[in-house]
């Protein structure tokens, strides 16, 4: 029930030490303050680091070719190693992969024509698990096929931003030819890629036509792979060893030299960061849990000379018949009060600096690779305030203790 008595008393000590009130306050709310910042940022660097995985299967594996970095069976160090179509058949074969697709890489950004237009783009041979692997979303038409590469079909998927310099409209790209490197492909696709600009500056071959048509032979820049999503991290590990071992047979390499074949497991490295974020998100609210304890402190030592200063108030009002836990109600209301109003004010101003981060970033267009979207949800933000009553309460109740065990007697002879 609401008490217009208790809430004026209240309100008048706090305005009669207003400036005691004002520093109380503040410590409170900067500690919510600084714990929202540190939830906020760590969620940043946390949006950052999966909206880099978003582009890429998460549980996908990319192999590339190297120089060998051991010597082996008297065989020199600094042997390179190049992958062919027939790695790409053999590999897709093991236990547990899903998807695969070799990469033929077109050196550098060349002029892509169309009538009289020409423009500079990079240019990828692929096999049709490539979609699935790399996330890419056709928009219009369809994508590379495996019948494309076993007929040595002369088609093309480009990206949004190539149709866009292009053509009028996507639907008006398809069927239409573009000249590549002198050589006609007919446009078969539109994609996009949430990998961003560059990802849509690319245009898509059959990865045999475009070996053919560049003099690549049957070499391959990159092997890629998608594995079950089940799998556990440490059988993706297995596999790893199982697919290195068996280059290394091919290759004649030492199955530890991990220069000769790279190997990147994007299983292992989304569990990695996971645990990673898992021990900063530990530490921040360890951090912010203290800064906050801070605060209650200083409630608390604000409450405690507050009880010090009204002992003969205290004690008038427990001879007039005031019950202890009316005392103790009356002390605990007055730090839940300082305590939660502002840490509240704390949390505005945190969320406050979020949004204005937010909204300056995407103002500017800026793009942070680590760095995305600093927020905190509703839910740590009730969280907050919730925390903010329990700490109010705690930080009031050693002093609202001693008050209502104050002796009138000695109270009105202090």
């Amino acid at each position: 029930m609401f008490d217009f008595d208790r809430w004026q008393e209240i309100l008048s000590v706090l305005w009669m030490n207003k400036l005691r009130t004002i520093i109380t306050g503040t410590s409170v709310a900067w500690a919510i303050f600084m714990m929202v910042f540190l939830m906020g940022g760590g969620n940043g660097l946390q949006n950052g680091v999966e909206y880099m995985f978003k582009d890429d299967a998460i549980n996908a594996f990319w192999i590339w070719p190297d120089a060998t970095s051991m010597p082996y069976q008297g065989l020199p160090v600094g042997r390179e190693i190049h992958l062919e179509n027939s790695d790409h058949d053999r590999i897709s074969g093991f236990e547990g992969i899903v998807e695969s697709s070799g990469r033929f890489n077109i050196r550098g950004a060349f002029n892509i024509k169309y009538k009289e237009k020409a423009q500079a783009f990079s240019v990828r041979g692929v096999h049709s698990g490539h979609l699935e692997i790399e996330k890419t979303i056709m928009t219009h038409g369809r994508f590379i096929s495996d019948r494309d590469n076993e007929e040595l079909r002369k088609v093309a998927v480009i990206g949004k931003l190539v149709s866009e310099e292009f053509f009028p409209s996507p639907e008006k790209a398809l069927g239409e030819w573009i000249d590549i490197k002198g050589g006609l492909y007919q446009v078969v696709g539109v994609f996009e890629d949430i990998g961003g600009d560059r990802e849509m500056q690319m245009v898509y071959l059959p990865i045999e036509t475009a070996q053919i048509a560049n003099n690549g032979g049957q070499r391959m820049s990159q092997l890629l792979l998608t594995v079950d999503p089940e799998m556990s991290v440490a059988n993706t590990l297995l596999l790893e060893d199982k697919i290195r071992a068996d280059f290394a047979r091919k290759f004649k390499f030492d199955p530890k030299d991990e220069r000769a074949i790279g190997i990147r497991n994007g299983l292992e490295n989304w569990q990695r960061f996971q645990t990673m974020f898992f021990g900063i998100k530990l530490i921040i609210g360890f951090t912010g849990v203290l800064t906050l304890l801070a605060g209650v402190i200083a409630v608390s030592n604000i409450m405690l000379i507050t009880v010090k200063e009204r002992t003969k108030e205290i004690g008038v009002k427990k001879a007039l018949g005031a019950k202890p836990k009316h005392i103790i109600g009356s002390i605990m209301q007055e730090s839940i009060f300082i305590t939660l109003t502002s840490g509240y004010l704390g949390l505005v101003v945190g969320v406050a600096l979020m949004w204005a981060a937010n909204t300056a970033l995407a103002a500017l267009e800026m793009e942070m690779q680590f760095f995305r979207n600093p927020e905190i949800s509703w839910q740590m933000a009730a969280a907050s305030l919730v925390l903010l009553v329990v700490a109010g309460a705690l930080g009031g109740l050693i002093p609202a203790w001693k008050a209502a065990n104050i002796s009138p007697v000695e109270a009105m002879s202090a």
